[in-house]
């Protein structure tokens, strides 16, 4: 295909997978595509969205950012990219000092000088930053140095997860990650994987891995950003649709008092959702103690109180490194753990889960499940690619995962795998993958015994 013609075809898929949203939102129960301006939630931003809407989405970002890098001239694009630090620092400010909060005070916009005034920050720059966010979408400016809230940042109020997780991205994650290149030119720590010898361990200084630094049994600054991760994950669930694992796997089919033992589970987001919707399910949640208390006595009585009442939940602290789940559970959930380890470590934990498992017991590992970049023929691909022109992948559509992948590199010197990745992940503990859901953003890896 020619250079004019790839322009052509991605605008025609750009043009094509908008009038599929379009159709979507229409038949959505408000009936209408909500604007950038709108600070009301849409029905659709919580929901599950079916595959139709969901591709067309990840369409229309991959193909307008490849028209974008086609067309502009190469040093413009790439300009641009080595700036997105700029807004990351901005986010960074805006959670901080609470600006989507103090905006909800008037709605129809604040001048800089009274936002100035609220949040201790000099009202020049903070103007200076909102106006930055606005132009990426993210505030908007009603007139002069006036702004107010808009569908983006209403979300990073201080009391939606969201912020938090905004907080673990824009803070320890952007340090750590300014870090990366000294951390691989490390003669020792660059061919490292231990999880005490990469840049989140070189910006805290502190000896261990993450998430003994989240325990912050040694580390009170440890601890604040421990449980600012644990409800910034709930916010992560969300943004990545994990939830569409409770709608697409079939726990009904478990049987009355079948038990799902959430490994690692933090303080069981997904428990939670399977407790709401499946009642006659018996749950587990088991992590380090840190978190297990977070969710025993501060989560769960707000937001999942039957569950407890009914004694339908049981939390259970783990190392998993040390210790095997509850024995004989019907299934044995992990959510985003395989990634946070080098592979030695991962069949340490699936090795530990097979030893609690019993004759009919199954193993769910739900995570991305990373494509390669280059086409194949479709005949040989084992994942659905993207039409052409587009990357395979989806590009930009599917960045997050990715992205996700070099985090996990900076923060536990770990990574995503792909579906081989997988296999031989669980062949090495002695488990055989029985089949791969696909769930959307995240895929889901079952095992059985052999």
């Amino acid at each position: 295909m020619t250079a004019q013609g790839q322009l052509s075809a991605l605008v025609a898929l750009i043009a094509d997978a908008t009038k599929i949203v379009e159709t979507h939102y229409q038949k959505s129960p408000k009936n209408y595509v909500p604007s950038l301006d709108d600070i009301e939630p849409h029905p659709l931003d919580n929901d599950i969205l079916d595959k139709e809407l969901r591709t067309a989405i990840q369409t229309i970002e991959g193909a307008c950012a490849q028209l974008s890098a086609t067309v502009a001239r190469p040093s413009h694009t790439l300009v641009n990219r080595f700036m997105t630090v700029f807004e990351t620092s901005c986010v960074n400010v805006a959670a901080t000092f609470k600006i989507p909060d103090i905006l909800q005070e008037k709605p129809e916009g604040m001048h800089i000088s009274e936002i100035g005034q609220k949040s201790g920050l000099d009202e020049r720059k903070i103007g200076r930053i909102l106006r930055a966010l606005a132009t990426k979408h993210c505030f908007r400016e009603v007139s002069k140095d006036v702004f107010a809230n808009n569908r983006l940042s209403i979300l990073l109020v201080s009391s939606n997860p969201l912020s938090n997780l905004a907080l673990h991205f824009t803070d320890e994650c952007m340090k750590s990650a300014a870090l990366l290149s000294e951390t691989l030119a490390d003669p020792e720590w660059g061919p490292s994987y231990s999880p005490s010898q990469c840049a989140f361990t070189r910006f805290t200084k502190y000896p261990k891995p993450m998430f003994e630094y989240f325990e912050g049994l040694d580390s009170p600054e440890g601890a604040r950003r421990g449980a600012r991760f644990g409800l910034g994950m709930m916010a992560w669930g969300s943004a990545t649709e994990a939830g569409a694992v409770i709608t697409e796997f079939p726990w009904a089919e478990l049987g009355k008092g079948a038990t799902v033992c959430d490994v690692g589970g933090g303080i069981g987001n997904i428990t939670m959702q399977l407790a709401k919707k499946y009642p006659t399910l018996k749950l587990i949640l088991q992590d380090l103690p840190e978190r297990i208390q977070q969710a025993k006595n501060e989560v769960w009585p707000k937001e999942c109180p039957l569950a407890i009442q009914e004694n339908r939940i049981q939390f259970e602290p783990i190392d998993f490194f040390t210790q095997s789940p509850v024995k004989g559970c019907d299934v044995y959930y992990l959510k985003n753990i395989i990634h946070d380890w080098p592979d030695v470590d991962c069949i340490k934990i699936l090795s530990s889960v097979k030893k609690a498992m019993g004759p009919h017991s199954r193993v769910l590992i739900q995570e991305y499940i990373l494509r390669p970049a280059n086409r194949v023929p479709d005949d040989q691909s084992n994942l659905e690619q993207a039409p052409e022109p587009l990357l395979p992948n989806y590009g930009v559509g599917r960045i997050r995962q990715y992205n996700v992948d070099v985090d996990m590199m900076i923060l536990l010197n770990s990574q995503e795998r792909n579906i081989d990745g997988f296999i031989k992940l669980g062949e090495t503990a002695g488990l055989k993958i029985v089949k791969v859901w696909d769930l959307g953003e995240l895929g889901l890896v079952e095992f059985g015994l052999p």
